[in-house]
């Protein structure tokens, strides 16, 4: 099948707008035309042109300007190469659950670790309970008050971390 041109008159500004907004996302103005099409009308859109990969290593590029932005952001976010950034990037698009650094993943363990020594306090306060009845007037208001407040902080320490995960890779449930 033969190649068919669309064309359409544009004013200056537009014209400027268009070239201007294409380079900054590393495309020229046939590929980003292309991809619009594609997106707004998949039917439209030809599929024998796909290239599949040989190998499983990418390869992009991206203007200067996008680079600086993505480079401020993956340090911002705690990643130490643009590499993984850009992997998490797309594995969050990909999959739409929260991708995690490092970091996030330490105060996960730390998290985990804090529940479990929460639950050996539950576990020998119901001891407590159920084998020395006699006993127990030793578990006080206070301390189960200072267990709830505990998991309180913990559940808000989790949430503010996820949430600003599904913040960073715009994921909405």
């Amino acid at each position: 099948m033969g190649a068919i041109i669309t064309k359409t008159l544009l004013s200056e500004i537009e014209k400027s707008n268009w070239k201007q907004f294409c380079h900054s996302h590393g495309m020229s103005e046939a590929e980003m035309l292309r991809m619009l099409i594609n997106r707004v009308s998949p039917e439209a859109s030809n599929t024998e042109d796909f290239k599949a990969i040989r190998n499983n290593k990418i390869t992009i590029r991206l203007s200067t300007e996008n680079l600086k932005k993505l480079s401020c952001r993956a340090k911002a976010e705690g990643y130490f190469y643009q590499t993984s950034w850009v992997n998490a990037a797309v594995m969050a698009n990909l999959y739409r659950e929260p991708i995690l650094t490092k970091e996030e993943m330490g105060v996960l363990r730390d998290s985990n670790r804090q529940l479990a020594a929460i639950g050996r306090n539950l576990n020998q306060i119901a001891r407590v309970l159920n084998i020395e009845f006699r006993e127990s007037d030793k578990i006080t208001k206070e301390m189960i008050e200072a267990l709830s407040l505990r998991i309180e902080e913990h559940k808000t320490k989790v949430y503010k971390l996820l949430h600003k995960n599904r913040s960073r890779w715009n994921i909405h449930e």
